[in-house]
């Protein structure tokens, strides 16, 4: 039974302890991927909340030069495209702290001794559904609007 000892509960309890060994450079190595890839998805969560937050504001500037014009633009309202311009703004910034945390679990996970795979919370699923919605909103405020064109959009629409 090398590597193997047998604690006092352990022997109680008839189970086997497996004693730590120093880390090899291969578990080493292998650490500093985990880092390296944990690093590469915050970039890739920076990058995307960086799209949502400078779509957001296109969408809520877009809005505004179209009220700027002389006479009026259809479809275009300044209360509906800032509703979706800050929403999508606001989901950048959740997604950029939802990064950051996730970042923070996976070195602290990685950091440890003992550091075995742990199911984490599906975040980028939650954000994409977050983005659905906020598509489908915006997409049923048009058809709505273009279907019936003489009504105005709702609220300052």
């Amino acid at each position: 039974m090398t590597g193997l000892r047998r604690s006092p509960s352990a022997i109680l309890l008839g189970m086997l302890d497996v004693t730590t060994s120093p880390p090899t450079i291969a578990d080493e190595l292998a650490r500093e991927r985990n880092r390296e890839a944990a690093d590469r998805t915050l970039l890739a969560w920076i990058r995307t909340s960086l799209a949502m937050i400078s779509l957001g504001f296109g969408i809520e500037r877009l809005g505004q030069a179209a009220v700027a014009m002389e006479g009026h633009v259809d479809g275009f309202s300044p209360v509906k495209t800032r509703l979706f311009g800050v929403v999508l703004i606001a989901l950048g910034v959740v997604a950029t702290v939802a990064g950051m945390w996730e970042h923070k679990r996976v070195l602290a996970a990685v950091s440890q001794d003992d550091y075995r795979y742990a199911d984490r919370p599906p975040i980028a699923r939650y954000m994409g559904i977050g983005v659905v919605v906020v598509g489908l909103a915006a997409l049923a405020l048009m058809l709505v609007h273009f279907s019936n064109p003489g009504i105005p959009g709702p609220v300052g629409g």
